[in-house]
């Protein structure tokens, strides 16, 4: 009877063991102040809103920050569960699936001060050039219009320098990415750049998660689940609060 019990424990114990490898995942994302970057508290509000959800949801959770090609190819070879800070991006769904949005910001244009150019459609844009993060996503027509100006840029930061510089027209990025670079990271450009009029485009962000994870569809149903309780009990809004 010892012998069966010790077995039995032992199975029991294995079990656990496995049950909780599998709950542990690799959470990474860009670096794009203030959502997620290396050196921002937490990581940043996304890396922090996706950890906090799934670790009340009972998972384990490792985050970091990479570059986008690198990130996009981890994915694919399943280095990597989760990508945060995402916009939505039809093309991306062959090899994500996204969960609920998080939170939700516009995408404008950013120009010189003092010049008269502003947003209607993506094909007025023609005449001018515009600074790009290299795998940035903005805004689906924008990011599939091959015929724009595009100048690839590494940071948000360089894309808004190189307006400031005049050594582009434009650059477009979320008002929460182009505030904070104005305020915490050069704010002596506060005074040589504006917000065109208009707005490209509004955008949720979300995570994703590799098709091809084990359980994902209960990976994406476990953070949207509690992702909703913690809308419901204020622990959300304060989590950004303190981010944004």
């Amino acid at each position: 009877m010892k012998h069966v019990t010790r077995a039995m424990l032992a199975a029991v114990l294995f079990a656990q063991t496995t049950s909780l490898a599998a709950q542990s995942l690799t959470v990474v994302a860009y670096e794009w102040p203030p959502f997620s970057g290396a050196a921002l508290p937490q990581k940043g509000m996304s890396l922090d809103v996706i950890s906090a959800v799934m670790t009340r949801a009972g998972y384990e959770i490792e985050t970091q920050v990479l570059p986008w090609p690198r990130i996009m190819s981890g994915a694919r070879e399943g280095q990597y569960d989760v990508i945060g800070s995402l916009f939505y991006d039809p093309s991306l769904e062959e090899n994500l699936t996204y969960s609920a949005p998080f939170y939700a910001t516009n995408i404008r244009l950013v120009r010189k001060t003092g010049s008269d150019i502003s947003y209607s459609t993506v094909a007025a844009l023609q005449p001018y050039s515009i600074a790009v993060g290299d795998g940035f996503l903005y805004q689906t027509e924008f990011d599939h219009a091959d015929d724009l100006n595009k100048v690839v840029v590494t940071t948000s930061l360089q894309a808004i320098q190189m307006v400031a510089f005049g050594r582009t027209d434009l650059t477009l990025d979320s008002v929460d990415v182009v505030n904070y670079a104005l305020r915490a990271e050069d704010p002596s450009l506060q005074d040589q750049v504006e917000f065109a009029p208009g707005v490209l485009a509004a955008q949720n962000i979300h995570m994703a998660v590799r098709n091809d994870l084990p359980d994902r569809d209960k990976v994406i149903a476990d953070f949207n689940k509690t992702l909703m309780d913690m809308r419901r009990d204020g622990s959300l809004a304060t989590l950004l609060y303190q981010h944004m």
